[in-house]
């Protein structure tokens, strides 16, 4: 069974490479392909004077495959670090629709120097890959450990998130597509998924905000629809013992909301899972970190969760194929 990974650059000069460069020589990972301009690459272990062997898989005239003793590098020419960035999420991307690589863990980046640099309109990786799939709906899932948490908006202003989550159809839509990727994904059967309000004490029965009771009426709606979802509910005490116990998954209506509580729990271990793409997506719950590089008060946890979960949900996945595959079989035979 194939098992490599692609790995993006994010940003050359954050804690990402670092960290992946240690889990290489010091835990022997190497099950994995970054993409990268090699030059850019070759200029940065350079400069950190880091001595390694490259294996460059597509950028040579001798055609060359993975080498398991080697550092394995996809690469392509780039005109800056921002260039860099960019290709290295568009080639991952299509080298594993191509079915090369079993998912794509990447590297923290720096959004504003993509906004400044490339691209205005860049928001984040979670939606970049939805742009990039043509996709409607995804969703940003927060997995650690037995905890999977999902806002429902991501990176928008706080003064839009009301207006978003109110348009027609979006939260029906975000809360099916999390309900089936929890089937899929991460196997579980029947889902229990809890919601959010908005307002502080979910909007204590309108005193302080009207948005509850819309939000009420598309979650009954939903459970008419199969769909085990109970809410909303004051986001200050969803992540309490007993719903941990109960819920397989927890729902916030915002990025703060949901993002503040799993960083606490998680200590920055957890991994940022793209759900509803083609591709497996995965990404480090932490960002690029420069005050960090170099120091020995760092950990590879979240970046060494990247590759179990991508595994799991790859094999969730196969399971669920082939299955569909029995039943088509027999119902036709």
């Amino acid at each position: 069974m194939n098992s490599l990974k692609a790995i993006t650059i994010g940003d050359i000069n954050g804690i990402g490479l670092e960290l992946l460069l240690n889990l290489y020589k010091n835990k022997n990972k190497n099950d994995f392909v970054l993409f990268t301009d090699i030059k850019k690459f070759n200029d940065y272990i350079n400069k950190n004077k880091i001595k390694i062997k490259t294996n460059h898989i597509n950028y040579c005239k001798k055609k060359s495959v993975y080498n398991k003793k080697l550092f394995n590098i996809f690469s392509y020419k780039s005109s800056s670090n921002e260039d860099n960035t960019v290709k290295s999420l568009i080639y991952a991307h299509k080298e594993c629709l191509k079915g090369n690589y079993i998912g794509i863990i990447t590297l923290p980046l720096r959004k504003d120097l993509i906004i400044k640099n490339i691209d205005r309109k860049f928001i984040g990786q979670t939606e970049f890959f939805q742009k990039l799939e043509k996709k409607t709906v995804s969703n940003m899932i927060l997995f650690h450990k037995k905890i999977i948490t999902s806002p429902l908006t991501t990176h928008i202003s706080l003064k839009s998130v009301s207006k978003e989550v109110l348009k027609k159809d979006f939260l029906s839509n975000k809360i099916s597509t999390i309900n089936n990727t929890l089937k899929i994904d991460f196997n579980i059967d029947n889902p229990k998924i809890i919601v959010s309000g908005i307002n502080p004490h979910a909007g204590e029965n309108g005193e302080i905000g009207f948005e509850e009771n819309k939000i009420s009426q598309i979650l009954l709606q939903l459970k008419k629809n199969k769909i085990n979802v109970d809410g909303p509910v004051s986001a200050d005490s969803m992540l309490l013992e007993k719903n941990l116990k109960h819920y397989d998954c927890f729902v916030f209506m915002y990025h703060d909301q949901a993002l503040i509580p799993f960083k606490y729990i998680s200590k920055f271990t957890g991994v940022n899972y793209t759900s509803n793409l083609n591709i497996i997506r995965v990404s480090p719950d932490h960002g690029t970190a420069y005050s960090l590089k170099g120091s020995k008060n760092v950990s590879s946890a979240s970046l060494e969760n990247c590759f179990k979960l991508i595994k799991f949900i790859y094999k969730n996945r196969n399971a669920k194929n082939k299955a569909k595959k029995i039943i088509k079989s027999k119902f036709f035979n």
